[in-house]
């Protein structure tokens, strides 16, 4: 059996705020032997929806009715929706300083601050000077 449930989201649409609240999406998860995916983007879901028709128990396709990016996943370490999770974009440079994680419609938010982050984190040999607020 497959449940849709769409209108998910952190972010406020065209309709304000939608009747389905974030905290369901842990009610969900908790639940014994439900299968509960959050495509990021429409590949995504189309991987999502062809795997839940294989699937041998309930799913559930948890969906957003925001209009979200495809996803650049040519870098990805092994990316499907049937691992349940993969690394979209490593670090530049070797170890992360941090790792950003997210599902459903948050993950164009999480490449978004990748690309902030990269640009502020750069090399900075001076730390004192950038909080004295010279560093742009």
């Amino acid at each position: 059996m497959v449940y849709v449930f769409t209108h998910d989201s952190i972010g406020l649409g065209e309709d304000g705020p939608t009747h389905q609240p974030v905290e369901q999406l842990a009610a969900l998860r908790a639940v014994p032997d439900l299968t509960v995916i959050r495509p990021a983007d429409p590949n995504e879901t189309s991987e999502a929806w062809a795997f839940a028709v294989q699937h041998d128990g309930p799913i559930v396709l948890v969906l957003t009715r925001q209009v979200v990016p495809h996803l650049d996943r040519s870098n990805a370490k092994e990316p499907g929706v049937a691992r349940g999770a993969y690394i979209l974009a490593e670090a530049d440079g070797g170890a992360p300083d941090v790792i950003l994680i997210g599902t459903g419609s948050e993950v164009q938010l999480c490449v978004e601050a990748r690309k902030k982050l990269e640009k502020v984190c750069g090399e900075r040999p001076a730390w004192s000077a950038c909080r004295a607020g010279s560093c742009s």
